[in-house]
């Protein structure tokens, strides 16, 4: 009893110490942290936080529930819930999950006296929750509330296996279901360490437990999973391919990848530093040999995982001066990527399987201490791997606030009575206008309903209108900011911001959709429904009631086609992990940025370097329109009959979007798209449309209303339908299965021989 309350005491000491060492600078600093992919909402309450942190896919992160809950309940502020997670998640949680999974391994599988299982668990702990991949991880909750309870699932597997406990594997494994990733993670090393251990009955036995302490995922997905499907989609075609050839083995085997976590080196003798920080791999593998055939069982499974692992997701390795190419898991993801179970397959990413692969070796490890601590060798060997491996992480723990990517900032009360104004008054866009100093900027960009349009509105004169396309009901400046405009009024100040509505303003629009071009055209917009050209083909025909502004008369042709059910030929393209042929793909660079930025919504199909596509259409005789976006270098695309051949450039010093009217040619059925060049274009359709089709420039347009809605979830500022909304059903049902599995526990119903 008296071990009990002392290695309590210190394990809690660590797990309050750790956070403090990792991130200093953030405990004398309380405030929100906005950071790559994290935009704290600073103006809602509690509730409403924990009410938006149940949404698909932040539901998913049990380990992140305890927060929600504070939050709900208003027992912590929004401001110190977000400020709070970067020190628990992984730091915090990370000590008591690596500890404890270092003692039930040494204690199991070594008869150490307490002080040494003790101080070698310790140890194991606090170098595994301050490494660089940490750091890295620590951007995202789930991601490192998945890395920091890895070791807590491993252990826990075997923990349930020995204690033949169902109920106790389903909790375990719920843990580090943080996420769509985690969920498979968990799921691979649950299955491992069963086959493993030769034990499957207790997986089958627990998996109706694991489905009701987890249920709301499986009724989300269940609910949504059309709009999951649209976004896993969207997932695979930006990230697929992001460590293609680019995953170093050496980077590989200490958890770092593409987007490697910033680890630099003193100054000084960097080579010796770069050993220094392969010292717990060392320790791992070259220590293997020294663990007897009794611990072998566990210690062989953990060097088999985080070889499996490094290997996988490594792209080369260099040998003397050469490079060895690796890319195991590409050959598969490139034989996935063309059937169904492309959408999915960025939860596979390289990137983050690097999550998985410090855990074993680190426990592999504390079993090799284990077995030295009985002779002199122990002492040594662990003052060197404590060196070693704080010089590995000292640069990143030094700066105190992960080399500024966490400062903590308070709102401005003005900032806060603005956006106060905002929640309280109307339900339409909002954009902001004039500069504000830099410690405020961040919250000046995150206001409720904030938008951001890709051009100047201020170019313009009947602004109103036009911001009323993109449901822009509200728009902010500064105090000493000139807005003189038309059909706006001003409706609060407190002297240092303005807020003017738009009297235009219209949360719903009846009417059929309008193409423009985007953004020249936008002086054009009134009160209907308007579409960006690029847009037209993602709505249904009978929505369309014309053309305002300008337009040519390929985009003309097009819109008359379209409207009489002609469509773009539909191009059998294969993703591939670079453009060296159409591919629909999109490789991430500067360029596809801007595009993307620039144009939302839009899509497009890239090539970057000579490129052919076989293309089936009907037999006959057409008038050829292709759609593309022009950039520096472009390439020239070329469609061909095999005796006619049409073409165009797309080099340009701008991007725009163009439709261009090729030429006519006439095919028995076959037709042959090709791509000169050896930069990357953008082609975005192409559309055959008959020469026996006669379109009249002054006929009328049949067309049906429909009615949009200001969102400023899309980029447009507008959706049509309805706007989804995630009901909170599968999270009460979810409390009660919840309690159910507890009481089950409680009254000890559970018997199965095993």
């Amino acid at each position: 009893m008296k071990y009990n309350i002392i290695e309590i005491l210190f394990v809690l000491a660590l797990t309050v110490i750790t956070p403090i060492v990792a991130l200093h600078y953030l405990i004398f600093h309380v405030g929100f942290i906005y950071n790559r992919d994290s935009y704290p909402a600073f103006y809602q309450n509690g509730p409403q936080t924990a009410l938006s942190l149940l949404t698909f896919p932040q539901v998913i992160d049990n380990s992140y529930i305890p927060i929600v809950i504070l939050l709900y309940f208003k027992i912590i502020s929004p401001m110190v819930a977000d400020w709070v997670s970067y020190l628990i998640f992984p730091f915090a949680i990370s000590i008591p999950s690596m500890y404890w999974a270092s003692r039930h391994f040494l204690k199991k599988f070594e008869k150490l006296d307490f002080w040494r299982t003790l101080s070698i668990s310790m140890i194991i702990a606090f170098l595994y929750a301050v490494t660089p991949t940490a750091f890295y991880f620590s951007h995202w909750s789930n991601y490192a509330g998945f890395y920091a309870l890895l070791p807590a699932l491993i252990a826990g597997v075997d923990y349930s296996i020995d204690k033949k406990s169902p109920i106790a594997l389903a909790f375990f494994s719920s843990l580090t279901t943080t996420d769509p990733r985690g969920f498979v993670f968990t799921l691979f090393i649950v299955i491992t360490m069963l086959i493993f251990r030769k034990n499957a009955k207790i997986f089958l036995i627990s998996i109706p437990f694991y489905i009701l302490i987890n249920i709301r995922l499986f009724l989300y997905l269940f609910i949504n999973f059309h709009q999951y499907s649209t976004i896993s989609f969207s997932i695979s075609q930006e990230q697929l391919w992001l460590n293609y050839l680019n995953y170093p083995l050496l980077d590989s085997m200490r958890g770092l990848g593409l987007f490697r976590p910033l680890v630099p080196f003193y100054s000084g003798n960097k080579e010796l530093d770069f050993i220094f920080s392969f010292s717990m791999i060392e320790t791992g593998i070259l220590g293997y040999i020294f663990i007897n055939n009794k611990k072998k069982n566990i210690a062989t499974y953990l060097l088999i995982i985080y070889l499996i692992l490094v290997l996988v997701i490594s792209s080369y390795f260099p040998f003397f001066g050469n490079s060895i190419q690796l890319n195991v898991l590409y050959p598969l993801l490139n034989y996935l990527s063309n059937g169904w179970a492309y959408q999915y397959l960025w939860i596979f990413l390289p990137t983050y399987l690097s999550e998985m692969v410090l855990a074993p070796i680190f426990l592999l490890s504390a079993l090799v201490l284990a077995k030295l601590s009985k002779n002199k060798l122990l002492i040594p060997l662990m003052i060197f791997i404590i060196v070693s491996q704080l010089a590995f992480s000292a640069p990143t723990i030094a700066s105190g606030n992960y080399f500024n990517n966490y400062l903590p900032q308070t709102p401005p009360q003005s900032l806060i009575q603005v956006a106060d104004f905002l929640e309280n008054h109307g339900e339409g866009n909002v954009i902001t206008l004039g500069n504000v100093n830099p410690d405020i900027k961040n919250f000046y960009g995150v206001l409720p309903r904030e938008i951001s349009l890709p051009f100047n509105i201020l170019e313009y004169n009947n602004t109103a209108k036009i911001l009323n396309a993109f449901g822009v009901q509200y728009v902010v400046t500064p105090q000493d900011f000139n807005f003189n405009q038309n059909d706006f009024k001003e409706v609060f100040n407190n002297n240092e911001f303005i807020i003017y509505q738009n009297e235009d303003f219209n949360y719903k629009i009846n009417s059929p959709i309008y193409l423009y071009n985007f953004p020249q055209d936008v002086e054009y917009l009134n009160n209907s429904n308007a579409l960006p050209f690029y847009l037209m083909y993602s709505i249904p025909p009978k929505y369309l009631g014309g053309i305002i502004g300008n337009y040519t008369q390929a985009e003309y042709i097009a819109f008359k086609a379209y409207k009489a059910g002609i469509y773009p030929i539909n191009l059998k393209v294969k993703h591939l992990p670079s453009p060296t042929n159409f591919t629909n793909s999109i490789p991430v660079n500067v360029n596809d940025i801007n595009i993307l930025s620039n144009y939302p919504g839009i899509s497009f199909i890239t090539v970057g370097s000579p490129s052919s596509l076989n293309i089936k259409v009907k037999p006959g005789f057409y008038t050829v329109i292709i759609e593309y976006i022009t950039t520096l270098n472009g390439g020239t695309f070329c469609l061909s009959n095999g005796s006619v051949k049409l073409g165009v450039s797309t080099s340009s010093f701008y991007n725009n979007i163009n439709f261009t009217i090729l030429g006519n040619i006439s095919t028995n059925g076959n037709l042959t798209l090709s791509f000169r060049g050896n930069y990357q274009s953008y082609l975005l359709g192409i559309i055959l449309v008959p020469k026996n089709e006669n379109f009249n420039v002054d006929s009328h347009v049949d067309s049906q209303n429909i009615t949009s809605l200001s969102y400023s979830g899309n980029g447009l500022g507008r959706i049509y339908g309805e706007e989804d909304k995630e009901s909170l059903i599968p999270i009460y049902i979810n409390v009660i299965t919840f309690l159910i599995v507890i009481f089950i526990v409680l009254q000890n119903r559970l018997h199965f021989p095993f």
